[in-house]
This record gives structure tokens, C-alpha cells and sequence, in this order.
């Protein structure tokens, strides 16, 4: 006989209760990031989960575009709640032009001028 206290057996409700508190505290934020090329001035404009990581991939050749081209530093990295509105983001970022980027770099938005 399970016990309803909460000390064993299954419940559907305070697991779909804990599912949503467990969203609350590790809920996934989607970042587009802007690096510069140290070697050519070329900006990069891309997105992703973990932005520290894919500068990493940048500087160690693994992505297509910008292998051989670097060493690259991160200049922006905005943070967004949603892969869609990232994407989004991201989409106008490599539409924009250099002198807009620039000036990006140095605006609110930029969580890298938090540190």
C-alpha cells in the first residue's frame, strides 16, 4: 500500500508540479553572439545554447566558415528566452551592417559589458 505523504509511491500531480518547478530553475536561455576575427576584422554573427563553448569550437577550426580564419574574441553576446526570437536575432544581426554592430557592441544589451 503506497503512502500518500509524499514519502513513496507515484503521483502524477507533484510530478508534473515538480517538473515545473525544476523548469523554473534549469530553464535553457538561447544566446546570439557576435566575434571578431583578430587576424582579418571579419564578424561573425551566430547562436547558440552555450556561447563560450561555441567560441571555443571557433578557435579550434570546428565550425565551416570561420576555420582558418582566426584567432576570434567575443565582442556580444545577448541573451534570449526563446530559440525562436534567438534565431530571430540572429537572422537581422547578419543582415545588419558593420557600423550598426559596432555600435551594438557597446549598448546595454551586450552582457558581456556586465562583467
Amino acid at each position: 500500500m503506497p503512502v500518500t505523504h509524499g514519502v513513496a509511491g507515484s503521483s502524477p500531480v507533484r510530478t508534473a508540479y515538480q517538473k515545473l518547478l525544476l523548469g523554473a530553475f534549469f530553464h535553457s536561455m538561447f544566446f546570439v553572439y557576435i566575434i571578431e576575427s583578430e587576424s582579418t576584422g571579419i564578424l561573425y554573427k551566430g547562436f547558440s545554447e552555450n556561447y563560450l563553448k561555441r567560441e571555443l569550437e571557433h578557435n579550434s577550426n570546428a565550425s565551416k566558415y570561420t576555420k582558418d580564419k582566426g584567432p576570434w574574441r567575443l565582442i556580444y553576446v545577448e541573451q534570449h528566452e526563446t530559440k525562436r526570437n534567438a534565431l530571430i536575432r540572429e537572422r537581422k544581426l547578419k543582415h545588419a551592417n558593420k557600423n550598426y554592430l559596432f555600435w551594438l557592441v557597446n549598448q546595454s544589451s551586450n552582457i558581456l559589458k556586465e562583467k
